[in-house]
């Protein structure tokens, strides 16, 4: 089956889910948002799936190594962000990850612990960190920030658009799931999840004032 088509069936099944997993009434305007990310996401990563997906195999194989994990996670997001902008992504573009080298490692060993502690804490403060920090690579890479900047940041668009980041939150882990399950299929989530939390964190951002 060529690739366009397994994409479509993707898709399809992560719109059907989304609309499982969010309820109706007062989350509507949830509902909408999410599918409203969905549809752009797979629009524009259907334009340039190979990149995508290339970078993505460039990356995972590069994570073999410990110290390239952060900044070549970094360096998807980099991609995702680029697109979203309306510019052509070049496979090379998941090395541009390595510009926050720093910023990335510093971000990831914070987050890491404060969300280990949650867990260590009755569990559930550590599930709300990882829900109130998805926008952090995004963040970092959309507004120049530092790690702890960044993490600041994602928390207080996180906390402002709860409901929003905790359905956006629970539908990237399902997609994720799935990919995981079909193996080869995180070449397409994992670039897929990653242009989401970057198209909702570039919406988001534009409406909350930066602190």
């Amino acid at each position: 089956m060529p690739n366009r088509y397994k994409s479509d069936i993707y898709v399809a099944y992560i719109v059907v889910i989304s609309n499982i997993i969010i309820p109706n009434g007062d989350t509507m305007r949830e509902e909408d948002m999410i599918n409203d990310i969905v549809k752009e996401g797979y629009n524009i990563f259907k334009k340039q799936y190979v990149a995508f997906i290339v970078g993505t195999v460039i990356a995972l194989f590069g994570m073999i190594f410990i110290i390239t994990i952060p900044p070549l996670i970094f360096g998807i997001y980099f991609m995702c962000i680029k697109s979203i902008k309306g510019e052509e992504i070049q496979i090379s573009d998941v090395f541009k990850g390595f510009n926050y080298f720093i910023t990335s490692w510093v971000l990831f060993i914070v987050g890491f612990i404060a969300i280990v502690v949650g867990l260590i804490f009755l569990v559930i403060p550590g599930l709300l960190l990882m829900v109130l920090f998805q926008y952090a690579i995004a963040v970092a890479i959309l507004e120049n920030r530092g790690a702890i900047s960044s993490l600041k940041r994602s928390y207080e668009i996180g906390k402002k658009n709860f409901a929003f980041s905790l359905v956006l939150w629970i539908l990237m882990a399902v997609i994720e799931s799935v990919g995981g399950l079909t193996r080869i299929g995180v070449l397409i989530t994992i670039p897929f999840t990653a242009l989401c939390v970057s198209l909702a964190t570039h919406k988001l951002t534009a409406n909350t004032k930066a602190a």
